[in-house]
């Protein structure tokens, strides 16, 4: 009995390695991605014709005043210090600072470099 099982267990293995081998369990992902591929890249184009003029509208309207950061400085304190009234919102601070300083993003900035910092008005 105990062959049996043994030998239906094996057989059942041996069924199932064949038809993932020759068939597949997964859906065929090769025309799926095909057809979203091409709508998706449409869809990036005129995202980033978009994303592009909107930064155009926003970098004209943000001025700025470039900085020499020092030790213990961040992109907040910075920004607190050059602008006597009161700041807008920390999510702005930092994606207003992304605009100016394309390379560079708000938590990786160097001490002894230069940053274009966001002045409010």
């Amino acid at each position: 009995m105990k062959r049996l099982g043994i030998f239906l267990f094996v057989l059942v293995l041996g069924y199932i390695f064949y038809y993932d081998i020759k068939i597949g369990t997964l859906p065929m992902l090769s025309s799926y991605k095909k057809t979203n591929a091409a709508q998706t890249i449409k869809q990036e184009s005129t995202d980033t014709k978009q994303k592009k003029e909107n930064k155009a509208e926003k970098e004209t309207d943000v001025t700025y005043k470039t900085i020499e950061v020092k030790t213990g400085e961040t992109v907040l304190s910075i920004t607190e210090q050059i602008n006597k009234k009161k700041i807008p919102s920390i999510e702005k601070v930092i994606d207003d600072f992304k605009q100016l300083n394309k390379s560079t993003s708000a938590t990786k900035i160097q001490i002894g470099k230069s940053y274009k910092f966001p002045l409010y008005q």
